[in-house]
């Protein structure tokens, strides 16, 4: 009886322990969206900021067409849940406390037995600051460091300046997300990465007409498509909806 009585203190205690660490160590990070849908091949690890407001660099043209926008107005939770993350990557401790987040998710058996775990940076949001900047393409190298060779760090963003003339992992995925409003500027920067855009059919039509090669992204699961990690496609499109 006392055995049984221990048996059972200690597994709630245990429970506990799991529910404080995931709740006071670990980054509050999710495992997909209706696109990033993992099966046991791929399985992702998505970190979202507040939209707009943490995208230094949006157009007019973005902010008006802004899904992630749209997704906090319609569930308030969601932005919520946004600025949390954001006070926690202002925090001296960021770099610490992903890695350690990343770390535990790759040592649970679905996720180490994966050909791919995609880090998607930026569900909504972008990279703040060049010093927020900094600390993800630290934790891509720390995490390659740690042997996790099946993990690819995602990111489409307008922040550009802040990754140039850096020393970009092999494991970090830079997609330089363009409207047609895009500053001249940016769009030479642009021209170093893979782009990734959003057109209307009519505009698609005139780029088939100019001549222009590019990858029109009509999936519905990411993890059957990969292009958008892949390298081989230089313009990839989405049609506005």
């Amino acid at each position: 009886m006392a055995t049984k009585v221990f048996k059972k203190a200690f597994n709630s205690f245990r429970a506990f322990l799991r529910r404080f660490i995931r709740k006071y160590v670990f980054l509050n990070v999710s495992n997909g969206n209706l696109k990033l849908k993992a099966d046991k091949n791929t399985k992702y690890i998505v970190w979202n900021l507040p939209a707009v407001i943490t995208c230094p660099f949006a157009t007019e043209h973005c902010k008006k067409f802004c899904y992630a926008r749209k997704a906090e107005k319609a569930y308030p939770n969601c932005l919520d849940s946004r600025k949390r993350n954001y006070a926690e990557s202002l925090r001296a401790d960021f770099v610490h406390n992903m890695v350690e987040t990343i770390s535990e998710l790759m040592e649970r058996k679905s996720y180490k037995n994966a050909k791919r775990v995609v880090v998607r940076i930026h569900e909504s949001g972008d990279f703040y600051n060049e010093k927020y900047a900094n600390k993800w393409l630290e934790i891509a190298r720390l995490i390659a460091e740690m042997g996790y060779k099946n993990v690819v760090f995602m990111a489409y963003t307008k922040s550009l300046p802040y990754f140039e003339n850096k020393d970009i992992p092999t494991n970090f995925k830079i997609r330089a997300s363009v409207w047609d409003d895009t500053k001249p500027e940016l769009l030479e920067m642009s021209a170093k990465y893979p782009i990734y855009t959003a057109y209307s059919r009519d505009e698609m039509v005139e780029l088939t007409a100019k001549g222009v090669q590019y990858f029109e992204c009509k999936c519905e699961n990411c993890s059957t498509c990969n292009q958008c990690w892949s390298d081989t496609h230089k313009l990839i499109v989405v049609e506005i909806h």
